[in-house]
């Protein structure tokens, strides 16, 4: 006996609302992970302990658990894109072609099809090696990025001001890579901002344009807000919109929904990534909030094959300010407390959420990894929004026992590698 189910790929925090979503519409759900420590682990009906990245085996592990998948999805997760597609393929389930889920998350593959579309974007050179890359960065620089072509959540990224940097940018990405394969680009100046979209049967109806406020440095890229509205001119939103337009339909996107990063400086917007998912900030909830779209449902739609742009169409907000804060902690280190308290009966607070709990270690902000929570909030103005979060901010119960970075980094990587064996 089987049990048709929505299949879920992955179980970080950023899967729950998805979950939630696709139970109230009556669905039992199966979440599907390598590492059985995770957020979500606990929220779907059925939990398959399995690395999703292998297609023959997360098939028998399905059959193993008598799931009949009747869809596969997943909200923020860079590393089930490709995955998701081939299952899909390999089940005869809607999804993203494969060749499109490829050129998504790969970033030269990426980059490559901007160029040959007439996309604006960085400019930039694959690597393999430090030789590699010490002549990207001489045709390059002064100043360029070093990441690995497979990353995500800011894994393995250095901004290299120098030509002495290189080398150990090289070995970071190395690092942070399955593939070892790595991309060198020009650094770009101007604010960054975030574009969530959908596209149906080649049709794009773009959301929201979210001004992406990054951590200082030496954080590279690490973003520690969405925010909505903006702050650009309506031209320049559209500009921003169009090209991200573009990106999708140079990388073969027709039927996903679309996260992009844009940078806008003095020559304007220039394309950073632009992949075939939602966003894990909260994007999607907080795009219903303030223009009223709910991308969750599109997603849940398009994995069941019941495509339709109801759900696209913008509506008015009562509280049209918002923005997904994350939760940045003053020190890495080892999570003695970690809860919302009563932040959720405080006004504008519409949902908080911690991606690390009370025993774990959270690392340096190196990577996303290193954001402890997220908050997701609205306001009838900027500054209302401002002195809402402030005060949720300081109402969280949040305790950690701090180390130096390298303490916690080393933490950090033994507490992966037990989850990773299911031991944690």
């Amino acid at each position: 006996m089987t049990t048709p189910a929505l299949v879920v790929l992955g179980a970080g925090l950023s899967q729950r609302p998805l979950i939630a979503r696709a139970q109230a519409r009556g669905l039992t759900t199966c979440v599907v992970d390598g590492r059985t420590d995770r957020p979500a682990a606990d929220a779907a009906d059925v939990f398959v302990h399995q690395d999703f990245s292998d297609t023959p085996a997360t098939i028998a592990a399905l059959a193993a658990a008598g799931i009949e998948p009747l869809g596969i999805c997943s909200m923020g997760s860079e590393q089930a894109v490709v995955p998701g597609a081939r299952l899909a393929e390999a089940l005869g389930l809607p999804g993203l072609p494969v060749a499109a889920a490829l050129a998504a998350t790969d970033k030269v593959v990426q980059r490559t099809l901007y160029r040959d579309h007439g996309v604006p974007t960085a400019g930039f050179a694959p690597a393999r090696t430090v030789d590699d890359a010490l002549a990207a960065y001489d045709a390059l620089g002064p100043r360029v990025i070093i990441k690995p072509t497979d990353g995500a959540a800011q894994r393995g990224v250095s901004d290299v001001q120098s030509r002495d940097e290189v080398p150990t940018a090289v070995e970071h990405a190395i690092a942070n890579s399955r593939n070892s394969e790595l991309i060198v680009e020009e650094h770009l100046s101007g604010l960054e901002y975030t574009v969530n979209a959908f596209v149906l049967d080649g049709v794009y109806y773009p959301v929201s344009v979210t001004l992406r406020e990054l951590a200082p440095e030496p954080a590279v890229g690490i973003c520690v807000a969405h925010r909505y509205p903006c702050g650009r001119s309506e031209q320049d939103v559209a500009t921003i919109v169009e090209v991200v337009r573009a990106a999708a339909a140079a990388i073969g996107i027709d039927a996903s929904p679309v996260y992009a990063q844009v940078r806008f400086g003095a020559t304007g917007p220039r394309m950073i990534e632009c992949g075939a998912r939602l966003g894990g900030g909260s994007d999607a909830q907080l795009a219903k909030l303030v223009v009223g779209v709910d991308l969750m449902e599109t997603v849940l739609d398009a994995a069941l094959g019941q495509i339709g742009n109801a759900s696209l169409m913008p509506r008015p907000a009562e509280e049209p300010f918002g923005h997904s804060r994350f939760v940045i902690p003053a020190a890495p280190g080892r999570i003695t407390q970690a809860d919302p308290g009563t932040v959720g009966d405080l006004p504008g607070v519409h949902d908080v959420g911690f991606f690390h709990h009370a025993g774990q270690i959270v690392p340096p902000l190196w990577s996303a990894s290193g954001r402890l929570g997220v908050l997701l909030m609205t306001a009838s103005s900027d500054a209302e929004l401002d002195a809402r979060t402030e005060a949720a901010l300081a109402a969280l119960h949040v305790i950690i026992e701090p180390m130096g970075d390298a303490e916690a980094m080393a933490a950090w990587t033994e507490q992966l590698e037990r989850e990773r064996l299911g031991s944690a």
